[in-house]
């Protein structure tokens, strides 16, 4: 079990109001840059426009990843399987590990922004409506527990996975700083794999 993961177990148990608000934000190898030049500006043969898109995404996969990072922190106290505590505590380490890379290479490389406003307001509408919904299911007490509970949560890191995986391997293709593309490459072929992890265990332990 990691330091972070001991650590959370030593705390004492959340307040549901605290849980709820937190969990209302949640749901929805290294490289080394080129230093040289001003980073503030884009680099050779690259417009501000085709910065602007890839820091969309940047934006996307930071923000997916800090929230996925508190899930095991907030919900451990429901986890009855060592297996699927196990995969869950992997992927938000990795997901914690992530934000904090991705924050210290936008104080590295300033032209990367990780704060872009990504959906337009129904499209963020639709996915605050949707994390409300897993709230209620995710709740304590009166949300679900037991196998529906680590099912439910496996299904939903599947899909978080899968979309995080296509998302860093989409930059790692785009993006035209070798260092930022092999880093997005890493981070999508770590991605697939939680999601190959995940659909293993789903298969094993749930629809035999």
């Amino acid at each position: 079990m990691t330091q972070i993961a001991a650590f959370v177990r030593s705390r004492p148990t959340i307040p549901p109001v605290l849980l709820a608000a937190v969990l209302l934000l949640l749901l929805s190898g290294c490289a080394v840059l080129d230093r040289q030049g001003d980073k503030s500006s884009p680099a050779d043969g690259e417009t501000q426009s085709t910065r602007a898109q890839l820091n969309a995404g940047y934006s996307d996969l930071y923000s997916n990843a800090s929230g996925l990072a508190k899930v095991d922190t907030l919900l451990y106290v429901k986890f009855e399987s060592d297996d699927v505590e196990r995969v869950v505590t992997e992927m938000t380490d990795y997901c914690a590990a992530l934000a904090q890379r991705l924050e210290a290479l936008a104080a590295d490389y300033p032209a990367l922004d990780l704060h872009q406003q990504v959906d337009p307001p129904i499209i963020k509408a639709a996915r605050d409506a949707q994390k409300k919904a897993n709230l209620k299911r995710f709740a304590p007490v009166v949300g679900d527990s037991g196998t529906a509970f680590e099912r439910g949560l496996l299904i939903r890191l599947l899909g978080a996975a899968d979309q995080q995986h296509y998302m860093a391997a989409t930059l790692a293709e785009r993006e035209p700083n070798p260092a930022l593309s092999k880093i997005m490459a890493e981070t999508g072929e770590r991605f697939a794999g939680f999601y190959d992890e995940i659909d293993r265990l789903l298969k094993a332990r749930f629809y035999r």
